[in-house]
């Protein structure tokens, strides 16, 4: 895995713009797209060497779609991270998610999708991606693959009003493509419903 980074620090573009940018430049068989604020491990890329290769075990072409060190699956959380007060580790690793939280994720370059432009802003556009890859039939799993993440403020965190917009976009867009994916979704902020009267996380 080559290190190449992509940066967007005067907000020219919304984060799936951005990444979509990162996406279309990079060299690498694996791209990561992380939030400024998470710091790796000296031994980091051997442990998702050592994730994709447990995960790819069987031959044949990968199928997993997103990759991380923390998701959700339903209401149960999966990962092993670190913020500024402790390291937490939720189950037993490779753990198949929903979705994965936005702090860190890892694709395939040449994985046949892309982060939804039109729902613009800085939210939630990994748990669309990872839908996405579920709609095609992939799998997201959150790794063995520690970060820690320095302004996670798990528990005390109030989120903007951009967010609950975002989260708006995201329900409209799925609530009639959630074939594959069931009436909700569990993404790290609360879980996504598509049923016709509620929408709320």
């Amino acid at each position: 895995m080559r290190i190449k980074s992509v940066q967007n620090l005067d907000n020219s573009y919304s984060a799936a713009e951005a990444l979509n940018l990162g996406w279309e430049q990079s060299d690498s068989d694996l791209v990561v797209f992380c939030h400024e604020d998470v710091e790796f491990p000296v031994e980091w890329i051997s442990r998702v060497d050592r994730a994709t290769h447990k995960l790819e075990a069987g031959g044949g072409p990968p199928s997993w779609g997103v990759l991380g060190p923390v998701g959700r699956l339903g209401k149960q959380f999966a990962g092993f991270y670190g913020d500024d007060v402790t390291a937490v580790r939720y189950g037993p690793l490779p753990g198949q998610v929903d979705t994965l939280d936005e702090l860190c994720m890892i694709v395939r370059r040449n994985l046949d999708l892309r982060f939804d432009e039109s729902l613009g802003g800085f939210h939630l556009y990994g748990a669309d991606l990872a839908m996405q890859c579920t709609e095609h039939g992939l799998e997201n799993y959150a790794i063995d693959a520690f970060v820690w993440h320095h302004t996670s403020s798990r528990g005390n965190y109030s989120r903007p009003a951009e967010y609950h917009r975002i989260r708006l976009r995201l329900q409209r867009k799925w609530r009639w493509r959630r074939k594959r994916l069931g009436k909700r979704i569990g993404t790290t902020c609360g879980q996504v419903h598509f049923g016709w009267r509620h929408g709320w996380f």
